[in-house]
């Protein structure tokens, strides 16, 4: 059995788990190799043909460039292709040649033109609706050629649809993923539900030393889906009802309007920023990060496959405070035992839970960290991960 990994992005929560992934296989004697269409010092396969008109996505999915890829990775009955993400165009090619695939579902890509999801009023199935979502995204003159791009994400859309479906597996990160495939009408029969995000690298328990101010941290990538900007209006308002607070974000120094936003609620004293670290260098640098973090907040406003720093958060021994109803995050975070779940939504609702999570005795945070990193091992155990994975590799090849 030869496993032939795939990955067109460097996109640090995918490139984390199919990198992991990668040694765990190797770990456990299966021949794998970790192919990536960037520079890398793994398999380096050719760069997909550059366009000034389409952009990376149509281009490495481009029928030409994804027969080329093909030929190079799959040269046995007994390989498995795994697709880390949306390199979608080699589907419809493998299957014609009998070959077995895997293709990762952990991100919007396949039911969201935006690949956000971020407008519930649209399912990107009604012309109708894609136009209206296109025209309150775009600005000056393409809001009016927003009914004949909504032409294009039909048929891409559409296309995607047809393209996945051909995978011998389609792999959903968590339930919510899975749910929604469903009702866009992928295959229900090929998906599979396993938790590949959830594989980590080793990580430690971090010392509790809490500070004279309770601190919450924020970790994610700081952008407007992921809530930033709500948490930071939020906080604003939790400090006028209690001043012993602070808050920490990972990589908010690379981000201008973070540190503009700061400056103009007038939080500066109270916000603690640091520049943004590749994964790798961030997992050695996580002592340093939450030795005096209270709880770890993960606002995402929109819906949430996995989050990969809520696991490993967890994993250090910390709380996280999670957006109540959202998909992925809440599967992670039970309620009151090993972390919170939020109304992010309504800054003011989301201020006053700021709040009273401050007012929780520094023992009761510390004790619900040492249950979160208890639970994350128990429920997401990095072996019975790979076994599944393993399996449904032997099953394809089996079949």
């Amino acid at each position: 059995m030869k496993i032939k990994i795939v990955t067109e992005t460097q996109q640090r929560g995918t490139f984390a788990t199919m990198l992991l992934l990668y040694k765990k296989l190797l770990e456990y004697g299966i021949d794998a190799q970790l192919y990536t269409t960037f520079s890398s010092e793994y398999m380096t396969l050719p760069s997909p043909p550059k366009s000034m008109i389409f952009g990376y996505e149509k281009m490495v999915n481009s029928e030409n460039y994804a027969r080329k890829i093909f030929n190079i990775i799959h040269n046995s009955k007994d390989t498995v292709i795994h697709l880390a993400n949306a390199m979608y165009g080699i589907l419809p090619i493998a299957e014609k040649s009998g070959a077995k695939t895997v293709i990762n579902i952990q991100y919007w890509w396949p039911t969201c033109y935006f690949n956000s999801m971020d407008n519930p009023y649209c399912d990107c199935q009604s012309l109708t609706k894609i136009s209206r979502c296109i025209y309150n995204k775009k600005n000056g003159y393409h809001k009016i050629l927003s009914p004949l791009e909504a032409l294009y994400a039909k048929w891409k859309l559409d296309k995607i649809k047809e393209y996945v479906s051909k995978a011998s597996i389609i792999l959903a990160v968590s339930n919510i993923v899975k749910e929604v495939l469903v009702s866009r009408g992928f295959p229900e029969d090929k998906i599979r539900v396993i938790n590949i995000n959830a594989i980590t690298p080793p990580i430690d328990y971090v010392e509790y030393h809490p500070s004279d101010s309770f601190t919450f941290a924020y970790i994610s990538y700081p952008d407007q889906g992921k809530g930033i900007f709500q948490l930071l209006k939020a906080f604003s308002i939790a400090l006028k009802y209690n001043e012993k607070i602070r808050l920490k974000i990972a990589g908010g120094l690379e981000e201008p309007k973070v540190v503009e936003t700061i400056s103009e609620l007038g939080i500066k004293d109270k916000v603690v920023l640091t520049k943004r670290f590749p994964y790798t260098e961030y997992i050695n640098k996580m002592k340093e990060l939450l030795s005096d973090v209270d709880v770890v907040v993960v606002p995402t406003l929109v819906p949430d496959t996995w989050a990969r720093v809520v696991t490993e958060s967890m994993l250090s021994g910390r709380p996280v405070m999670v957006t109540k109803g959202n998909g992925g995050l809440v599967e992670q975070v039970t309620d009151g035992v090993d972390g919170f779940h939020v109304n992010v939504y309504d800054v003011n609702d989301f201020a006053l839970s700021l709040y009273n999570i401050s007012q929780i005795p520094r023992n009761k945070i510390e004790e619900m960290g040492k249950i979160a990193r208890s639970n994350i091992l128990k429920k997401y155990d990095n072996k019975k991960i790979i076994d599944q994975v393993i399996s449904l590799y032997r099953e394809l090849i089996e079949t």
